[in-house]
């Protein structure tokens, strides 16, 4: 089989980079995108070096929501590959505070990489993703897209309209043979999750007693529930927000 090649914003850390690793395990050819240019050739080498493919891995630096920065970073994929079979729109940050006391700038900016990140990208590979029949997007939602996280307003606010977004596309990118899901993770053993531990937003122990499985994620269950969409055993799932949560946003405990 030819080798399937996936773009992932957000690759150099976290869920990102657990998600390429799993990938290039299977195979997968790995462009690695991140707003840190030298960490993603850097990871990039390090896959090259654990799991060669055809053509390498490839290490880009991308801010993604910036549409001339998109528009670049498309134009050195497509010197190395005429196709994609896999996005995965990873990119994302948290700022924290009151939301009478949110700024606008942080708000903002919070929305342009979630969502019009999710937006560029998704348009940006459209071309690459339908050259070959199989393409297939996920986009990084939230449990934060099923219930509030005070202190997060902007955080919940991109992640509810990246369920709405994923609805949206793959309605009507369907019928071009682009398949478009998303994962909602719960709390995931990330440097995110573990800021707001040391900050004292979350509190571990009653984030476990919340979550019916008792702990936190680790990053390669995310990654391995999006390699799971992106493959073709998940080839009739599509327009779904897939939870890896550990039960959090099931169980009604009070």
């Amino acid at each position: 089989m030819d080798t399937k090649t996936a773009l992932i914003t957000g690759a150099a850390q976290g869920i990102g980079a657990e998600t390429a690793r799993v990938l290039a395990e299977r195979g997968w050819r790995i462009i690695v995108a991140d707003l840190q240019a030298q960490a993603a050739r850097d990871f990039a080498e390090q896959l090259d070096a654990e799991f060669p493919v055809d053509g390498e891995h490839l290490g880009v630096g991308v801010d993604v929501s910036d549409e001339t920065s998109v528009a670049a970073m498309f134009d050195a994929v497509r010197d190395t590959t005429d196709s994609l079979q896999g996005l995965v729109n990873g990119a994302g940050i948290i700022i924290r505070a009151a939301a009478e006391d949110y700024d606008t700038a942080a708000w903002q900016r919070q929305l342009d990489i979630h969502l019009t990140g999710a937006f560029l990208l998704s348009r940006g590979a459209f071309p690459l993703l339908t050259a070959r029949p199989g393409g297939s997007i996920v986009n990084i939602a939230s449990v934060g897209a099923t219930f509030g996280l005070p202190g997060r307003i902007a955080y919940a606010t991109a992640k509810s309209g990246i369920a709405g977004f994923t609805r949206t596309l793959a309605a009507e990118w369907g019928p071009r043979g682009v398949r478009v899901n998303s994962v909602a993770p719960g709390y995931v053993a990330t440097e995110m999750v573990k800021s707001g531990l040391r900050a004292g937003t979350l509190s571990e122990e009653k984030l476990f007693t919340r979550t019916p499985l008792g702990r936190l994620a680790e990053p390669r269950e995310i990654a391995t529930s999006i390699a799971f969409l992106l493959s073709d055993d998940a080839s009739f799932v599509h327009g779904s927000m897939l939870k890896v949560d550990g039960g959090l946003t099931i169980d009604g405990t009070f």
